[in-house]
């Protein structure tokens, strides 16, 4: 589970971020992001109704949870949420794990 200082959980951090944050695209998944000076990085999910109904919306959510939980300590400082685009529920775990990684990659968040 991803500890709680870790996560985004405000409306106005949401907002925050899809205004001002750059967008990374990915297969099936887009990464929003703002680089930041704090130490640790806050991370937050977005998943859409059309997405699948909330059991298919919960699985996704809890993948990408337990892969950002893993990828915790490689993050630099930044706020960031992970889009969940339609099709994702057909990815594998592993495939979602390389593609959310790739989009880390991609927007120069992971630390060497």
């Amino acid at each position: 589970m991803l500890p709680k200082k870790y996560r985004l959980s405000k409306r106005g951090s949401y907002a925050y971020v899809y205004a001002r944050g750059t967008r990374v695209g990915g297969d099936k998944v887009t990464l929003c992001f703002i680089p930041s000076s704090a130490p640790s990085p806050r991370v937050g999910f977005s998943v859409n109704n059309k997405i699948g109904h909330a059991v298919v919306r919960n699985l996704v959510k809890r993948r990408m949870r337990s892969i950002i939980a893993d990828e915790i300590p490689s993050l630099s400082g930044c706020q960031a949420i992970f889009v969940a685009r339609k099709g994702i529920d057909e990815l594998s775990f592993d495939r979602l794990r390389s593609t959310m990684k790739a989009c880390l990659d991609r927007a120069g968040l992971r630390k060497s």
